[in-house]
């Protein structure tokens, strides 16, 4: 029976990923179907202008390090020591599966926790695997943080957005209810931060106090490390505080000059840098859904659209398809690190 199970939770895994394969070519398809012609004369510009291809991919790969070297701060702070290597390593192998495993980039954080696992001796597996989840959680407090002052400062050209070739059409209210549910998500996601950080106070209800002690007989006591760990994170808050900024900074912003990098590969030589920041960012925040690997296609059709109300023209179609690209081409080249680095690794919690 376990057996007759076990087949059916895979095979119900390979079916959801097979739709969420052909959701994501569906949307690209799509894409490009609706923008041929526009598509088109932005490859045929690349020609002209393909070495604003080189700083792109080299700021694309200096995100993806300052992502690793953020998490190795993190874990450092709760007495998890890993090299600079080893991080890059496992944050590299959790970008190849996003791109695989249900969830995109949570889905990729959750490979990583069992990598993590596998090289931490017994007693800090628990610790490991909660610093990947605090390193998602600052990661995620910064791209909100973002959003809600690129939202703000690019309301005008929000209010144009437009969603062509949809078959919908918007007007002046529901463009306001976008704006405003997008920062209510975003609010509601730092809001969450804090109430992890002060999960002492949330602890004097009683009714939260018995569901956590219940939660901690269930798993051997995991819940109170978790919270232990938490503490230690929150009395080093200017270290978090500093590496939520790092993040906004060379992660987000650099993302920001990735597209626009792009944008000149394609001969794009006028635009709002605002309007192209806020495309960015709402769009990575898109491409957090889960419905289709790493967030492809959700997060090209967000950004094309918002690159449009910021008044790039037709050829923001290009930009994302570009993007698209050199994301699935560096989350795949990142599979060479299961050859470089095999793991097998353990790693000591030092003595508090």
């Amino acid at each position: 029976m376990a057996e007759h199970d076990g087949t059916n939770g895979k095979i119900k895994k390979a079916v959801w990923f097979a739709v969420r394969i052909i959701l994501a070519g569906g949307i690209i398809g799509w894409l490009i179907s609706g923008n041929r012609e526009a598509i088109s004369a932005g490859f045929f510009n690349l020609g002209e202008h393909w070495w604003w291809l080189i700083p792109a991919a080299l700021l694309y790969v200096f995100h993806l390090l300052a992502s690793a070297w953020r998490w190795k701060v993190l874990a450092e702070i709760i007495h998890i020591k890993i090299s600079l290597f080893e991080s890059v390593s496992l944050t590299m192998k959790g970008y190849f599966f996003s791109l695989v495993l249900p969830g995109g980039a949570i889905g990729g954080d959750v490979a990583k926790i069992g990598f993590m696992a596998s090289r931490s001796e017994t007693g800090t597996k628990i610790e490991g695997a909660f610093s990947i989840l605090m390193d998602r959680i600052t990661g995620m407090a910064a791209l909100f943080a973002t959003a809600i002052v690129v939202t703000i400062f690019s309301i005008p050209s929000l209010m144009k957005i437009e969603l062509a070739g949809s078959g919908l059409e918007l007007n002046d209210f529901w463009r306001i209810v976008i704006i405003i549910g997008l920062l209510g998500l975003c609010v509601s996601g730092i809001a969450a931060m804090f109430a992890i950080f002060n999960h002492r106070i949330l602890e004097k209800i009683s009714l939260v106090k018995r569901i956590m002690d219940w939660l901690d007989g269930k798993t051997d006591g995991a819940v109170r490390r978790m919270c232990d760990a938490t503490d230690l994170y929150k009395n080093s808050w200017r270290v978090v505080l500093f590496l939520s900024l790092a993040g906004i900074l060379f992660i987000h912003l650099a993302l920001v000059l990735v597209v626009v990098f792009l944008m000149k590969a394609i001969g794009l030589e006028t635009f709002s840098l605002m309007g192209v920041t806020a495309a960015v960012v709402i769009a990575n925040i898109a491409g957090l859904i889960p419905f289709t690997p790493g967030g492809v296609g959700i997060r090209d059709l967000t950004m094309k659209e918002l690159l449009i109300a910021a008044g790039v023209g037709e050829s923001s179609a290009t930009v994302p398809i570009l993007f698209t690209s050199i994301l699935i081409f560096f989350n795949l080249l990142a599979g060479l690190f299961f050859v470089f680095d095999s793991g097998g690794k353990n790693h000591k919690r030092t003595a508090e």
